[in-house]
This record gives structure tokens, sequence and C-alpha cells, in this order.
């Protein structure tokens, strides 16, 4: 072989393998996954670590300064919410509160899970009060044009939600419903752009300024349990729930799905109905 056959056979090696090093597989920080994070199988490609799942442990995720924060849920770190000492509480009024300010007076939600729980309007002295719901209630939001109130119950067969628009007048507080949420708002929080996203069981939407619902994401794929959700700086949308986070990256006019789950559950198994992950490294 001459010097000028070696020389193209040495630049048609060098040509093979650069496609090669240009298809290598992002880093997970490139891939944008939280630190300890990777991408999860389907339930079709896993189906045993898909019920594993049902019996994990539930995560928690905040937003730390632009960055995902993830925890284990401890509901002993729960803050309950204080209520001004002027409003006298009923029998009725239990479970996880919910408390907003209004123009003229207090709304107060309430949260029982399948013990009930109900939606009471207080005047600023704590002297009237005013039932005016008596669903679940998981969330109450001053948004730019109104006050929207999310209710609903998860609870065996049950899954249903709801929006409803407080409206307050001089003469009168009354609650109007506005919208089918499709299920429970298990987590919510309120966008960049000033809407709220919900996940219930069976997905995520958004309800816009008017509290008209639109659907982010729905799937086979129910989320488990989901305890708290945040929208980062790319307009990502992260919802924890029971062993998964669920990710979704807008593209284009829609937004693709990705199931997030610790890395130490590569592997797995069940004790006493406990869902624990087992991969060291």
């Amino acid at each position: 072989m001459g010097k000028t056959e070696s020389m193209t056979f040495l630049l048609l090696i060098v040509l093979a393998v650069l496609p090669l090093a240009s298809q290598s597989v992002p880093s997970d920080a490139e891939q944008g996954l939280p630190e300890g994070w990777i991408h999860a199988p389907s339930s079709k490609a896993n189906p045993a670590l898909w019920d594993c799942a049902g019996r994990g442990r539930s995560w928690v995720i905040s937003d730390r300064g632009g960055a995902v924060a993830i925890k284990a849920l401890n509901v002993d770190e729960e803050v309950g919410v204080v209520v001004p000492p002027q409003l006298k509480l009923t029998k009725e009024m239990v479970g996880r509160r919910h408390l907003l300010r209004t123009s003229d007076g207090w709304l107060i939600g309430f949260d029982a899970g399948e013990f009930g729980g109900g939606l009471w309007w207080f005047s600023e002295d704590g002297t009237d009060s005013k039932k005016l719901l008596s669903n679940n209630v998981h969330a109450i939001y001053a948004t730019q044009n109104s006050t929207f109130v999310l209710a609903g119950l998860a609870h065996l067969g049950l899954d249903s939600g709801e929006v409803d628009q407080f409206i307050e007048t001089p003469d009168r507080v009354t609650l109007r419903w506005v919208a089918n949420l499709g299920g429970s708002p298990e987590a919510s929080t309120v966008g960049r752009d000033g809407q709220i996203v919900v996940a219930s069981p069976r997905g995520v939407v958004r309800v816009d300024n008017e509290g008209k619902v639109h659907t982010i994401y729905r799937s086979g794929e129910h989320l488990t349990y989901p305890t708290s959700i945040v929208v980062n700086e790319n307009d990502d949308i992260f919802v924890a729930m029971r062993f998964f986070i669920l990710r979704l990256r807008p593209v284009d006019s829609a937004y693709r799905p990705e199931w997030l789950m610790p890395k130490s559950c590569r592997s797995f198994k069940t004790v006493r109905y406990v869902c624990s992950c087992t991969a060291t490294d």
C-alpha cells in the first residue's frame, strides 16, 4: 500500500469514527434531570416496577433558587395553616386547611379526605359566616381576574374535581361552578404566566385566568398520589408523587412526558407490602 493510499485509508477510519462520537448519549445533567434521578421504564416495559411503585415512598418537590429540590414526604414536617383567632371553627370544619384573605373577610377551605370537607366565608371580625361548598377543598387561588377554588376527592373508586369561582359583592358572597377538572386536584401551583397547573390521578391540566381547563397530559399511566408541582424557568412541569417524578417538557405546542425515578430503583424489592429500591451504585 502506497503512502497516498495509506493516508486515504486513515482518513476513512477517522470519518467513520466521528459520527459515533457525535451520537454519544447526553449526561443526566445535560438532559436537565434532577441529581440522582434517571428515566424510568414504561409500565409495559417493566410492569413489576410499576406494581411495586404503588407501595413506594412519596416525594415532595419544590423550587430552590431556580432549581428543583426533591425530598421524601414527611407528614410530621407539614406546617398547618394558622387561622385568625376571631374566626371560630365548628366541629364540621376539620381536615387540612386552606386560607385566603378576601376584600371583606376570609375564605377557609377544609379537606379531611373521605371524612369530608367544605368551604366557608367569614366576615373580617368573624361575627358572620356562610358555608359555600360541601366538597373537599384542595387549594384557593387569587388570580389576575378572580378567585378560584379547587375541590374534589380521590378515594377508592371515586375521582372527581372541579373549579369554582368565588364572587364577592357589597351585598353577598357566592360560589359559582366553573369547570370539571376530570380528577381530584391533589397538587397544584401557579405558573410564571399566572395560570394554575393542577395534577390529578388522571393527568395534568391548566386552569386559565377565566377558569377554563386545558389538558396538558393524559395517559394510561395513573399518577400515584401527586403531592406537589414545580414549573421551572424553562416551563418544564415537574409533578412529585409516590415513587416517581413526572416531567412534562414543552415541545412546540404540546408537552413531552418523561417518567423519572431514583437511580437506586434500578433494582427493587417488596417487603411487607413496602416497595424498596436496592441498587447501590
